[in-house]
């Protein structure tokens, strides 16, 4: 079994013994100079009579010169300040005092540690409540971008459904029109793919372009689908005079 000193006893326990020796020092001290001075009282002392402001001594302390007065009471002053300094020491009293003090200090120090245990339980306590705020705020973000998401894949299913019903309508009505001998318009042939393209883009989805060889040189060729409706082809043509400017033409499938 390990046995472990304890700093605070150890000072506590050395304090003790200092004030007991400072005390017994102090009260042979305070004999010695009782001793001391109550035989230079003795010396000194004499018997006053009744009759003694009639003796000549009395007479003559009266006349005494003020310096020799004055040096008196200083020595008095000094024997007073000796007994004064010669006053027993109660050791108890200290002992209780240091105990008291070091008792206090024990006091202060738990209530510093419970106060920073406190502010710390309070900081962690913030701390978990903003993260449990930040979660809320991230899961109801998450939550918006999820509605938000479904929102839009609900308007493109119904964008979707639109256009197919549109393109369900526009073969229906194609296939209850009158047919014709199948045609396309022919717009223009140039020599750079990026022009037939930015042309095919401008006329709209019913133009495209192809590569083509003219007289041995590579040509493109912007042209619009081949229909059998005539009602499909005059809007082609009129899609094709507003935005290209004219210069079109009509060409029948195998010509």
């Amino acid at each position: 079994m390990s046995f472990r000193l304890n700093p605070f006893k150890v000072i506590r326990a050395i304090a003790i013994v200092v004030i007991i020796v400072y005390g017994i020092g102090l009260a042979v001290g305070y004999k010695n100079s009782k001793v001391t001075t109550t035989d230079s009282i003795t010396k000194d002392m004499k018997i006053r009579k009744k009759d003694f402001y009639k003796s000549k001594d009395y007479k003559n302390n009266l006349t005494l010169p003020a310096q020799v007065v004055e040096n008196n009471n200083e020595t008095v002053a000094k024997e007073i300040e000796k007994a004064k300094a010669a006053q027993p020491v109660d050791l108890q009293k200290n002992s209780n005092s240091n105990q008291t003090e070091g008792q206090q200090q024990k006091n202060d120090t738990n209530v510093a540690e419970e106060k920073k245990k406190e502010e710390q339980k309070r900081l962690e306590t913030q701390k978990l409540e903003q993260a449990k705020k930040a979660e809320q705020k991230r899961q109801e973000a998450a939550k918006q971008a999820e509605r938000e998401a479904e929102i839009k894949r609900r308007q493109e299913a119904i964008r979707k459904q639109a256009e197919e019903r549109a393109k369900a309508e526009a073969k229906k009505k194609e296939s209850q029109a009158p047919k014709g001998p199948r045609k396309y318009i022919q717009v223009a042939s140039v020599g750079s793919e990026g022009s037939a393209k930015a042309l095919a883009k401008k006329l709209g989805g019913q133009f495209y372009y192809k590569k083509t060889t003219v007289n041995g040189r590579t040509a493109y060729v912007v042209m619009s689908n081949m229909t059998d409706n005539p009602n499909t082809l005059k809007s082609m043509e009129n899609q094709a005079k507003s935005k290209s400017g004219g210069g079109y033409m009509i060409r029948s499938a195998g010509k």
